[in-house]
């Protein structure tokens, strides 16, 4: 071993006359080429393999999605690979290699580990300015960071003014983390949408929307709600009655003409439902109404 060397390897680049020199442009701040020379002496690499360079290597959102999705139930990472190779049409379709998957697991970890601390940094600057500003979290059993609130002065304001409707939703997978975020919204008075408060939960069960729930309720000094409107979640409906068993609960009417689109389809009907929804009045509103449902004959 101590006679070992290093493969002798050849020296293609010897008196390459390539080059690309970059210069500033006075204080303007803009770089611009001074000089571009694309004499090479040796072969450059294939037209069909340069996808496979570093820095045309790229994971896009969709298949990191599709990774995540795949890793939550156990499926390794070389499988995860030859599923998405099967989807490509083969191995050379895949625009990134198996090493570049692991790289990225190793960088989502660590990112999201150094998010928390970063969230938190972030809550903590604000409340020098916001003495109002309010934040909780929970810590799961592998002492991570699981659940996360937060409203600022401005959103509680805008509660004390515009809630008596409030909008209680969950879109489900739109962030990095593939984490349900929860949205508390209500409309002021130029019918612009306003935010009362946001939640980012590790699941959409009941017991942690009673905690969000209840995390709204303290942040808010203690005005429940008073009519609340959801997509028709179980959870979220258990979870209200349990909080704030005063409250009305109604049903978005966006889910509603869904439904509707989807079970009836009957798109007169579904004209109609969406005009009583939302309240498109017309000068002979009754009249129409008499002559629709044929109640003149009754």
């Amino acid at each position: 071993m101590q006679d070992r060397k290093r493969e002798h390897k050849v020296f293609t680049r010897y008196g390459c006359l390539a080059e690309m020199r970059i210069k500033p442009n006075g204080d303007s701040g803009i770089w611009y080429v001074s000089r571009f020379v694309d004499d090479h002496n040796q072969d450059l690499l294939p037209a069909k393999f340069v996808p496979y360079l570093p820095s045309y290597r790229k994971i896009s959102d969709v298949n990191l999605a599709h990774i995540d999705s795949l890793r939550q139930v156990g499926i390794s990472i070389p499988k995860i690979y030859e599923s998405i190779a099967a989807q490509a049409g083969g191995f050379n379709l895949v625009p990134f290699t198996k090493r570049d998957m692991y790289n990225e697991v190793r960088r989502q970890r660590a990112l999201r580990n150094g998010d928390v601390n970063a969230a938190l940094r972030f809550f903590e600057r604000c409340a020098r300015g916001d003495e109002k500003m309010f934040w909780r979290f929970e810590v799961g059993p592998d002492q991570h960071m699981s659940d996360l609130f937060w409203s600022d002065r401005r959103s509680q304001d805008d509660y004390k003014i515009f809630g008596d409707v409030l909008a209680f939703d969950a879109t489900y997978g739109r962030n990095k983390y593939n984490l349900p975020v929860v949205v508390f919204s209500g409309v002021n008075h130029h019918n612009q949408t306003c935010v009362f408060a946001t939640a980012m939960v590790s699941c959409e069960s009941q017991a942690l929307y009673v905690w969000v729930l209840r995390k709204f309720l303290e942040c808010m000094g203690g005005k429940a709600l008073k009519l609340v409107i959801t997509n028709g979640d179980r959870s979220m409906r258990l979870a209200i009655q349990e909080v704030f068993p005063e409250a009305h609960h109604r049903l978005c009417s966006w889910h509603l003409l869904r439904n509707v689109t989807v079970n009836v389809c009957k798109p007169r009907f579904t004209m109609l439902l969406r005009s009583c929804l939302l309240l498109y009045h017309h000068t002979n509103d009754r009249l129409w109404c008499i002559k629709t449902t044929g109640a003149h004959n009754k």
